[in-house]
């Protein structure tokens, strides 16, 4: 894989794992005083995440910049 495509793609997997810590967080610790409904956003924002990376996947298969292994 190119290394313009690994940077794209490893930042949606660094932002996917800070949106889900970021979610477990507001979970465990947060009281609700502030919003009640950050959770949901934390959790809406890496479900969007995680469909951009299956999306820019499917993409890098597409022009050829994946390739499967067979294995």
């Amino acid at each position: 894989m190119e290394l313009i495509y690994k940077i794209p793609v490893l930042l949606v997997l660094g932002f996917i794992v800070f949106s889900l810590g970021q979610g477990m967080y507001y979970l465990a610790k947060d009281d609700g005083d502030v919003d009640k409904t950050r959770v949901v956003k934390a959790l809406t924002v890496r479900i969007v995440l995680s469909l951009t990376l299956f999306l820019l996947l499917i993409f890098g298969y597409f022009i050829g910049v994946l390739q499967p292994t067979g294995m």
